[in-house]
Parts: C-alpha cells; sequence; structure tokens
C-alpha cells in the first residue's frame, strides 16, 4: 500500500502507508533475516539432545535438516534477485510442507522446538510475502508441497539409539 504525497519540490512520491506498508517494502530484507535465523535454527537443531533426537525425517536420503538449509539458502537467493513471485511460491510450498510436519509431531505427540519454531519463521514468511491477487497460485502450490512431500517423506520418533540397536 503506498500513500502519493506531493514532494517539497513539486514533485510526487510514494510512501508506505501505516506498518503494513513497511513490512512490504522491506519484505526482501526481513526474508533474508529470516531466513538466516531459520539457518541458526536447524545448526541448532543438529546439536539438540532432547526430544528431538527422536525426530528424525529424510527424502530420498537427504536429511530434513539440510533440505530447510537448502530452501532457506534459495529464498536468501530469491530476496536478493527480487524474484518475489517465484520466492512466494517456494514460501507458499514450504507452508504445505509444514503442516505436513506439524501434522506428523501431533500425530505421534513428539514435539521439537526447533523444528516448530522453523515452521513458525515459514508462516511469518509467508505473511511478509503474501501476494493477495497470487492467491491461486499460493494454494496450488501449498497443496503440491503438502501431497508431494506425503508421498516422498521418510520420518522416523524412535531414539536415535534404538533405532541403531533395531536394525
Amino acid at each position: 500500500m503506498q500513500h502519493t504525497v506531493e514532494s517539497g519540490m513539486g514533485g510526487i512520491e510514494n510512501r508506505p502507508h501505516g506498518i503494513v506498508g513497511h513490512i512490504r517494502q522491506h519484505r526482501r530484507i526481513i526474508s533474508i533475516i529470516l531466513a538466516c535465523i531459520a539457518i541458526g535454527l536447524e545448526i541448532f537443531y543438529s546439536i539438540c539432545a532432547g526430544s528431538c533426537s527422536y525426530l528424525r525425517g529424510t527424502i530420498f536420503g537427504i536429511d530434513l535438516q539440510y533440505i530447510g538449509i537448502a530452501c532457506m539458502a534459495l529464498i536468501i537467493l530469491l530476496s536478493i534477485l527480487r524474484q518475489d513471485f517465484l520466492n512466494f511460491l517456494i514460501i507458499s510450498a514450504a507452508v504445505g510442507i509444514e503442516f505436513y510436519l506439524i501434522g506428523f509431531q501431533v500425530w505421534y505427540n513428539t514435539y521439537c522446538l526447533y523444528c516448530l519454531a522453523f515452521g513458525g519463521i515459514i508462516f511469518i514468511l509467508y505473511i511478509v510475502n503474501f501476494m493477495r491477487h497470487r492467491l491461486f497460485y499460493s494454494l496450488f502450490w501449498m497443496a503440491i508441497g503438502l501431497i508431494g512431500f506425503a508421498l516422498v517423506f521418510k520420518g522416523s520418533v524412535t531414539p536415535t539409539y534404538t533405532y541403531a540397536f533395531l536394525r
């Protein structure tokens, strides 16, 4: 949302209107900061010794934490390159994936604060980058993310030492 104001020199300048306008104006830098925080969470997750050590997941044999880091790196790159629509689609697919992963934790009643915080960042990224006029595309990519992820995700809630023992 822009507010048009006459400048002192007789020209017209656009200024953001309210907090939403400021967020929209700075969405790329906000996205980069949030993605960096999410990468930090993934690094902390790798040293977690709590209940999150029970939660494991892979896609095609690649650990989810590396996929999460790659996704955040892509969001940073797309933000730098000003590819707003493509970035919005990637984030939309990530929202669908997060719905699945949160459901996975609820189903097994095992929660990881790092995973939930990462998911929270994904949802905030979605809000910050939301394009109302692209809602259909967003919902489509959320569904693709949710369904596609459900087909390729391999997860477990077994403690690592028990899992190794049962092999």
